[in-house]
């Protein structure tokens, strides 16, 4: 009895030590696949970055674009309302100048 006993706490030692081999090795695929899944998350993830910092930074130059063209247009208006101004204004001082040359006014 002693040696029935002696050879199945043997048994249960090689199983508990087999399964802890399987286990072991369970694990370590375990760690294996998710370090792999974790390369390709990381790889995905920079991939949809870089993809979205191209797109907003194309969309922020037709932005600037778009807004640049309408501040010239803007400002090409106002330097045309001011020149017209300046020339009627201009045009004023000028009559009355050749006025006072034809009169003899000076």
């Amino acid at each position: 009895m002693t040696e029935e006993m002696i050879r199945e706490i043997t048994q249960a030692e090689e199983q508990a030590t087999e399964k802890k081999q399987v286990a072991l090795e369970q694990a370590t695929a375990i760690v294996a696949q998710a370090q792999e899944q974790a390369q390709r998350m990381e790889q995905t993830s920079m991939e949809v970055c870089k993809a979205y910092r191209e797109s907003q930074i194309k969309n922020a130059k037709v932005d600037a674009e778009h807004k640049y063209a309408e501040t010239l247009a803007q400002t090409e208006k106002s330097a045309k309302e001011y020149c017209a101004q300046i020339l009627k204004n201009a045009d004023i001082a000028v009559s009355k100048i050749v006025e006072r040359m034809i009169s003899g006014n000076r």
